[in-house]
């Protein structure tokens, strides 16, 4: 079968995440008549076949498309991807684009686990990209997915060329992702690289819906339970957040723009454009009042400073889900990245692509969280 695979194939890691699940659909969109091989874990051929359909059902992917993708049981992380040689081999000699987005993104794994999951696979990734350059030179391209918390614990203004500044890191995630790209910098005068890096990650900007919920959206899954009550940050704190589509557009977009190589661009709201925690809490709390069963209603979060609420935590007054999530995200809340985006949002624009309003965002993401919580179906369309 793979040998009657057509050229300049995409090569697509990550399908099955909340990232992978939205671009799929655009990349068969952006690129009408290519076929795209997705790398997916599974236990079997079987498993990774259903993998496949269920991300495709949740972004609604027409079925009539799935001929043009073909499934491969395989693994980022191991040196040649999981496949026999011969089956890596034919791939090099037919990919013309290359997406990585495959990564470990649990912020509490150990650093030497999450080097694993994104050195690691990011280095195997680079050797078949080195392996598609070298069967056509020229007619490869690698799309990398990275993050924009690579500037770990730096503060603003936080610029799409800078990388390494010897800073340090909240988690071993960043500091993974911070030494994957550093590779994947080294390897571009071998190979078209571009580099994306978005921020924290929410449901698309008018449904709201994503695959994975990341962030806030875990905040409020949480809150709807009524297991938070009081948060340790300030309201004026604003914390970037973007719309899963608006990331997912933007990558297909660009990856079909030849100016876009050698490039790093943040898919982030940047500072300006970004909800206060004071709004988001608003707006989630405005939707929870009028969704929630009145006898469900959790009380509203309450901001109080760091140093008090280490108390009620000492007093055993948080409850332990909450004192999990915060383990992982305090950092995000505590105070504001200054990331630069005018010059890829002024890119971008050119393209048809703009940011909505992010208060709108959140709604959206907000509303789709309450309703999902709480078994609320989605309003019919008129």
């Amino acid at each position: 079968m793979l040998d009657t695979l057509p050229e300049n194939l995409i090569f697509l890691t990550g399908v099955t995440g909340a990232v992978g699940t939205e671009l799929l659909p655009r990349l068969l969109q952006r690129y009408p008549h290519a076929t795209i091989v997705t790398l997916i874990r599974g236990k079997d051929q079987a498993d990774v076949e259903a993998r496949l359909t269920s991300s495709m059902a949740f972004a609604e992917a027409g079925t009539a498309q799935r001929k043009r993708i073909v499934a491969l049981k395989g693994d980022v992380s191991q040196p040649s991807l999981g496949l026999d040689e011969p089956v890596l081999a034919l791939l090099a000699r037919k990919t013309g684009q290359i997406f990585h987005l495959a990564a470990n993104v649990r912020f509490n794994a150990g650093l030497e686990e999450s080097r694993q999951a994104n050195v690691e696979s990011t280095r195997a990734i680079l050797r078949f990209a080195r392996n598609c350059h070298l069967s056509h030179p020229g007619g490869v391209r690698l799309n990398y997915i990275s993050t924009a918390y690579v500037a770990g614990n730096r503060r603003g203004p936080l610029l799409e060329r800078e990388l390494n500044c010897g800073h340090t890191f909240w988690n071993s995630y960043e500091q993974s992702k911070m030494e994957a790209e550093e590779l994947v910098r080294a390897a571009e005068p071998e190979v078209p690289i571009t580099i994306y890096r978005p921020s924290q990650i929410i449901g698309t900007a008018e449904a709201g819906k994503v695959r994975k919920l990341f962030g806030f959206l875990e905040f409020l899954k949480l809150t709807c339970t009524g297991k938070i009550r009081l948060l340790p940050a300030s309201p004026e704190t604003r914390t970037d957040m973007i719309p899963v589509d608006y990331v997912c557009d933007a990558i297909a977009y660009l990856s079909g723009e030849k100016d876009t190589v050698g490039h790093t661009y943040h898919l982030a709201a940047g500072l300006q454009r970004s909800t206060s925690l004071g709004e988001v809490v608003e707006i989630a709390y405005r939707i929870l009042q009028e969704y929630a069963p009145s006898e469900q209603l959790p009380k509203r979060p309450e901001f109080i400073p760091v140093d008090v609420f280490e108390q009620y935590a000492v007093d055993g007054k948080v409850h332990k889900s909450f004192s999990g999530l915060l383990q992982l995200y305090q950092t995000y809340m505590s105070y504001e990245r200054d990331f630069e985006v005018d010059a890829t949002m002024a890119r971008l624009a050119r393209g048809g692509i703009v940011l909505a309003p992010m208060n709108d965002v959140v709604h959206a993401s907000a509303l789709y969280v309450v309703r999902q919580h709480f078994g609320i179906p989605d309003p019919v369309p008129a």
